[in-house]
């Protein structure tokens, strides 16, 4: 085991590193795709099973031939087995009689395996070689600005700027921003802030996609700021305005601008850009600020706007100030004034003076737009006294009041609501929910409360008025509702032997939303089989070339396509497009945060057109940017109007692909799992993307909660084993196959529960399990975290769809 060369380089560019959102070793940053329910009980503490083995130190092989080698390390390098790709590049380096372009692509090779391993020393040494060894290889640009990204690692500051340098000289106009930006930060830790600077500067005036520009404005406004250079501060921040979308993001340049404008005395100009800020952003904390600026400096404000703003801020209490004194001024407050002080009394914990200004709306105004609106804001009033009673019977007499109010449906559901869960009253509830979906037939909150009202029925027994409430919903609900409703339905006439009736209503459920889960479901159910039923066989190898020769005769029907010969290659516009040159560039360099950026961007500026979007989809399923593959395939039968299964094969298995399978079936087959159902987690946890991290941390293919990847590599003795470890698809795979085992080994081997265990963890699922017992219906209601059971119903979804895809029926 090699020691890593001890580096200042990350001590020093922490700061940089976190502001730029890019990696300098090529490293990508993580992205945020799925969120992990609280309350899971904490950390996750794995014990070993009785039988386990652990896994062997490997045996050495016999060494490779060259080509052979190559191919293994590149697989290894790919799965992000670094080790082993260095192993595999130095036999060929190491081998007297090697072919020039074999040898060149094994320095090559080791040089990339070794900056990713953070081994910048030995990747220094690798590219020096290979630069040496071969000056004509069309490599050899990419060659120096990797080695100038491995001087960096370890503090050869000047050495670094040299090779950034002379990458752009072989090789300009493609991804100058990206190199005069580590130059600058290279000269930066040199000491040297005026050249820094410059190439910052040029950095900013190349092209690169839209959010990494930003932040390097604002790192070059604040580097103008720390220098005194307030007037050019202020230009980098209007430069930032002139292409900045986001709202809320806008309002912050503009804020802090204007309190440049403010430091450097341009009072005019400060205070045009907080009437700005004030008039366009004023739901934002900025809009709140500069109003207050303004108001310090005696301008005049409408008391409304200024109570609005004010209450978006939380200051109730100026709310109350301002309207106070402006009903002084009006003969009649109108009705959204009332609706915001009665608003702001509730947030000061004023329940009496808030009920009672909300009643002025609901005595006086029966016909105001906003009269249900106050009718609600006063129950909820009550609601938060903890008056749950006369919360729930002020719910109630909406629908009598006004029957026709917008809101009456909602006050309906939340008077049963209230009923069910603070009174413990559950025919008072069923009563509510009953007369809400018969008043409201259809309404959003009437599908809901009857849903609701079913399975409380059931819980006490009252299977025949969860039927009628079943029937009813049945009757007026639609999509995933409906379904519902007739699978229980189903089920209902099933227990009571009415078999006809049952075969109907799971008929009717199949058929009530194509796609959904509870059709999928039903349809499993009029089949006979158990959820999650593997195929008797699968097929994961195809013919790809009469595939997409398939695919193409498709996609010249759909969409009317003329161009003769193959599709997928890309056309000349995309081969040639700004996005595309730079996200090649930055993808061969391995900088794939910066180069996934530039490839989003190209795919979305081309959504509307189906056959670059065909192309883009194929092209980045070939280099690996699977995310963005399965992304582009979606929206390509979104645009089609075709369900996926009905799509050619091709495409289909674009959007629903087994990436990683070289991965995936060796550890299925470890652990006895049905592949089908991994590829369908690793779909549903991040899109194939080996470097997606979720809200709770989890992170990887897989989703590794960095905790429980300590408890398995302990579990499995993963060899030195980091945090950082499980971002690897080798190592992920592993993790995620081994814990998925486990759980299911906790929970009777049951697939919904393991999977809701996987999401909403294991302790929960085995109390779902033991409340619902084997029966995936109750259990997915018993679930308590929406997102976990919602986690279950798409994975079902999507195991359905990898089944007709990949599975063979004999």
């Amino acid at each position: 085991m090699r020691v890593k060369t001890p580096s200042p380089y990350p001590l020093i560019l922490i700061a940089l590193a976190a502001a730029l959102g890019c990696s300098l070793t090529g490293t990508p940053e993580p992205i945020i795709v799925t969120a992990t329910p609280e309350g899971t009980g904490g950390p996750i503490y794995i014990t070993a099973t009785p039988n386990f083995t652990p896994t062997p130190e490997p045996v050495a092989l016999p060494t490779l031939p060259p080509e052979d080698a190559i191919t293994a390390a590149e697989s290894a390098l790919f799965n992000g087995n670094y080790e082993e790709a260095v192993k595999q590049y130095q036999t060929v380096v190491n081998q007297e009689f090697v072919a020039s372009d074999l040898r060149a692509s094994a320095y090559y090779g080791l040089g990339q395996a070794n900056l990713r391993e953070g081994y910048f020393d030995q990747a220094f040494i690798a590219f020096s070689e290979f630069i040496q060894q071969f000056p004509d290889d069309p490599r050899i640009a990419q060659a120096y600005f990797q080695r100038g990204d491995a001087n960096l690692g370890i503090g050869s500051w000047e050495a670094a700027i040299t090779d950034f340098q002379k990458y752009l000289s072989l090789r300009p106009g493609l991804i100058d921003s990206y190199a005069y930006e580590r130059i600058g930060d290279a000269y930066l830790a040199l000491n040297l802030p005026t050249q820094a600077f410059e190439n910052y500067l040029a950095a900013a005036d190349a092209t690169r996609t839209l959010v990494p520009l930003l932040v390097l404005r604002e790192r070059i406004a604040a580097t103008y700021v720390n220098q005194g250079l307030l007037t050019e501060a202020i230009a980098q921040y209007d430069e930032i305005l002139q292409i900045a979308q986001n709202g809320g993001y806008r309002a912050s340049i503009e804020s802090q601008a204007a309190a440049l404008e403010l430091q450097a005395g341009n009072i005019v100009a400060a205070y045009t850009r907080l009437q700005r800020i004030f008039n366009d952003y004023p739901s934002t904390i900025y809009g709140y600020q500069a109003m207050q600026t303004l108001l310090a400096a005696g301008y005049e404000i409408d008391p409304l706007e200024r109570a609005q703003i004010s209450f978006a801020a939380e200051d109730y209490g100026d709310v109350i100030t301002v309207l106070n004194d402006y009903s002084t001024t009006v003969y009649t407050m109108p009705t959204d004034a009332l609706l915001l002080l009665g608003q702001a009394y509730r947030g000061l914990g004023n329940f009496d003076a808030a009920f009672t200004t909300l009643q002025t709306i609901t005595t006086n105004y029966p016909t105001d737009p906003l009269f249900g609106v106050a009718w609600l804001e006063q129950g909820r009033t009550l609601f938060l006294q903890g008056n749950f009673i006369g919360a729930a019977s002020h719910y109630s007499q909406l629908p009598t009041v006004s029957p026709a109010s917008p809101q009456a449906p909602e006050a309906l559901w939340r008077s049963g609501y209230i009923y069910a869960t603070q009174l413990n009253d559950n025919q008072r509830a069923l009563q509510m929910f009953d007369q809400l979906g018969k008043t409201y037939p259809g309404n959003e909150w009437a599908q809901d409360g009857l849903l609701i009202a079913a399975s409380l029925a059931l819980n006490l027994g009252q299977t025949q008025q969860a039927q009628a409430l079943y029937t009813q919903l049945a009757n007026t609900g639609t999509g995933e509702n409906k379904a519902l409703a007739f699978l229980w339905l189903g089920r209902l006439y099933r227990d009571q032997g009415q078999a006809d009736l049952a075969e109907q209503s799971f008929l009717g459920a199949s058929q009530a939303d194509s796609g959904g889960y509870y059709s999928l479901r039903a349809q499993d159910i009029l089949a006979g089989q158990e959820p999650f039923t593997p195929p008797a066989s699968y097929q994961f190898e195809f013919d790809e070339a009469q595939e997409i020769a398939k695919a193409e005769d498709w996609m010249r029907t759909t969409f009317g396509i003329q161009q003769e010969g193959a599709l997928y290659p890309l056309s000349q516009a995309l081969e040639t497009d700004p996005h595309m040159i730079r996200g090649r560039e930055l993808w061969a360099l391995a900088a794939f945060d910066d180069a996934r950026a530039e490839f989003d961007t190209l795919r979305e500026s081309y959504e509307a057109d189906p056959l670059a979007t065909y192309q883009l989809a194929h092209y980045f399923a070939e280099i690996g940017l699977y995310r963005s593959s399965i992304e582009a395939a979606a929206i390509l039968l979104i645009n089609a109007g075709v369900d996926t299964l009905d799509a050619p094969g091709y495409i289909a298995r674009l959007r629903y692909p087994i990436h990683y399978a070289d991965l995936v079936l060796p550890a299925t087959e470890k652990y006895n799992l049905d592949p089908l159902l991994v590829f369908s987690l690793i779909r549903q946890e991040s899109l194939f993307q080996s470097f997606a991290t979720s809200t709770a941390a989890a992170q990887g293919l897989m989703q590794i909660i960095p905790d429980t990847g300590a408890d398995i590599a302990a579990q499995l003795n993963w060899p030195n084993y980091t945090n950082s470890d499980v971002y690897r698809p080798y190592v992920n795979v592993e993790f995620g196959t081994y814990y998925l085992d486990w759980t299911l080994g906790l929970v009777d081997n049951v697939p919904y529960a393991a999977l809701a265990g996987y999401n909403g963890g294991p302790g929960n699922a085995q109390e779902w399990l033991s409340i619902a017992g084997p029966d995936l219906d109750k259990f997915v209601q018993t679930i308590t975290f929406d997102e976990t059971r919602t986690y279950v119903t798409r994975i079902y979804e999507q195991y359905d769809t990898y089944r007709a895809l990949y599975g063979i029926n004999n």
